[in-house]
C-alpha cells in the first residue's frame, strides 16, 4: 500500500515539473477607416428643437478650404383644441460659414466656425388661454459663432449661437370659452439672440478596409473613444 502511494505521489510531482505548452491564438482587430478624414456632406438635427417637439433636419455642403453652406427645415403641427393647445410652426434656415483652426484642417465640419444666416418662420403658438399667430412670414438675419467637436468617427456635436434682427408681424389673441378674441397686431423688431443650437451632425464619408486607429482623439473635449470594428481576423502562431 505504501509502495502504491509513493508511486502516485512521485508521478504527480513529475507531471507538475514537466512544462506544459499551449497554442496561443492572437486576435487582430480590423477596422473600417475613411479614405481620408474629410467629408463633403453632413446631415444634422438640432436637439434643442427636438426637445421642444419641433422635428427638424438640415444638410451642410463643404465647398472648399472649409467654407460651407447649409440649409435646415423644421415643421411641427401639434393640436389639442379641447385643451387650447396649438404648437404649429414651419421654418427654414440657410447660411454660410467658415471653419478655422487645426481641428478644421484635420477633420471637416470641426473646430471653431463663424458665418452669416437667414431664417423664415411662420407659427401659431398657444398654450393655455393666450396665443400668438403670424399672418405672414417673419424674417431673421444675423451672424453666428459656434464650435463643433467629434463624438465618433462619423458624429460631431455642434454648439452654436446667432445674434441678429428678427422682424415681422404677429397677432396676439386670447381664448374665451369656445371662441378666440383678437387682442392686437404687433410689429416685431427684435435685435439680439435669434438662434441657438446643439446639433448632432453626421459626417458622410467614403470608407475602405484598413487597420489601426484612423483618427486622433488628442486635443478634443472627450475623454472616451469609439472604435468602429468591422470584423475579427484570427492568425495562428
Amino acid at each position: 500500500m505504501k509502495d502504491r502511494l509513493f508511486i502516485i505521489i512521485f508521478s504527480l510531482i513529475v507531471l507538475c515539473a514537466v512544462p506544459t505548452y499551449a497554442q496561443v491564438e492572437t486576435t487582430r482587430l480590423t477596422t473600417i477607416k475613411p479614405i481620408n478624414n474629410h467629408a463633403y456632406i453632413a446631415v444634422k438635427t438640432n436637439l434643442l428643437y427636438d426637445a421642444l417637439m419641433v422635428p427638424n433636419l438640415g444638410a451642410e455642403l463643404n465647398l472648399f478650404d472649409n467654407y460651407t453652406i447649409y440649409a435646415d427645415l423644421m415643421f411641427a403641427d401639434w393640436k389639442l383644441p379641447q385643451k387650447h393647445f396649438y404648437w404649429n410652426l414651419f421654418g427654414a434656415q440657410f447660411g454660410a460659414r467658415k471653419y478655422f483652426g487645426q481641428q478644421a484642417a484635420d477633420r471637416s465640419f470641426s473646430g471653431h466656425h463663424a458665418g452669416i444666416y437667414g431664417q423664415a418662420l411662420a407659427y401659431d403658438l398657444q398654450a393655455g388661454n393666450i396665443g400668438q399667430q403670424t399672418p405672414n412670414i417673419n424674417m431673421s438675419f444675423g451672424a453666428e459663432y459656434g464650435y463643433s467637436f467629434p463624438l465618433t468617427l462619423n458624429l460631431n456635436l455642434d454648439l452654436e449661437i446667432g445674434i441678429g434682427l428678427l422682424t415681422g408681424r404677429y397677432y396676439e389673441y386670447i381664448v374665451e370659452e369656445d371662441h378666440y378674441t383678437w387682442r392686437g397686431t404687433i410689429q416685431r423688431a427684435w435685435i439680439g439672440p435669434t438662434k441657438a443650437s446643439v446639433s448632432l451632425v453626421w459626417l458622410i464619408k467614403s470608407y475602405r478596409r484598413g487597420e489601426g486607429k484612423t483618427f486622433s482623439w488628442e486635443n478634443t473635449p472627450l475623454s472616451f473613444k469609439f472604435f468602429n470594428f468591422k470584423k475579427k481576423n484570427k492568425d495562428k502562431e
